[in-house]
C-alpha cells in the first residue's frame, strides 16, 4: 500500500490525469453492465407484478383476506421499487461518469491549465504555494486566529448594562 503512495506521488500531473481517465472508463465500462443487469431484473419483477395484480385488486373488490396474495403483491411491488431506484441510480452514476470521462478527457488533452471559467488551472493553488504564497490550510487556519472575542456592550432599560461577546 505504502509503494502505491510512493509511486503515485512520483507522477506527474499530466500522467495522473491520463491514470484518472483510464480509472473513469473502467468505471463507465462496468455501470453499463450493472445497468443492464438492474433492467433485466425490472422486467422480470414487472412480469411477476403484473401478473399478481389483478388476483390482489380481485381480493379486494370481494373483500377477501387472502393472506398469501397480499403478501407476495406487497413483496412484489417493494422489491419492484427498490430495482427501479437502483436503476435510476445507475443511470444517475453513468452520466455523471460520461460526464467525468469527457473532462478527463480534455484534461488529458489540453493539459492541467485553465480550460474555462468553469475548470480552473488544476495546479493554481500549487503554483501560489511555490510562489511564497500562504497555502489554503494556512489561509484557513489564520482565518480562525483572527477571530478574537470582544464585548459589545449594549444599555437595558436605562440603569441595566448587558455585555454580549461577539466575533469580530
Amino acid at each position: 500500500m505504502h509503494e502505491d503512495y510512493e509511486q503515485l506521488l512520483k507522477l506527474t500531473p499530466e500522467e495522473m490525469a491520463v491514470q484518472i481517465l483510464e480509472k473513469r472508463r473502467l468505471l463507465a465500462d462496468q455501470i453499463s453492465f450493472i445497468i443492464q443487469g438492474l433492467e433485466e431484473s425490472v422486467d422480470q419483477l414487472q412480469q411477476k407484478y403484473d401478473k399478481i395484480t389483478p388476483k390482489y385488486r380481485k381480493n379486494l373488490d370481494e373483500k377477501k383476506n387472502d393472506s398469501k396474495t397480499i403478501t407476495e403483491f406487497e413483496t412484489i411491488r417493494k422489491e419492484l421499487k427498490e430495482e427501479k431506484t437502483q436503476l435510476d441510480a445507475a443511470i444517475r452514476i453513468s452520466k455523471e461518469s460520461d460526464d467525468a470521462v469527457a473532462y478527463w478527457t480534455r484534461r488529458v488533452e489540453r493539459g492541467t491549465g485553465e480550460l474555462d471559467y468553469d475548470h480552473p488551472d488544476l495546479l493554481r493553488f500549487s503554483k501560489a504555494v511555490s510562489t511564497g504564497k500562504m497555502s489554503r490550510i494556512g489561509i484557513k487556519h489564520q482565518n480562525k486566529k483572527s477571530f478574537e472575542r470582544s464585548p459589545k456592550i449594549f444599555t437595558c432599560c436605562k440603569k441595566s448594562w448587558i455585555i454580549l461577546w461577539r466575533y469580530n
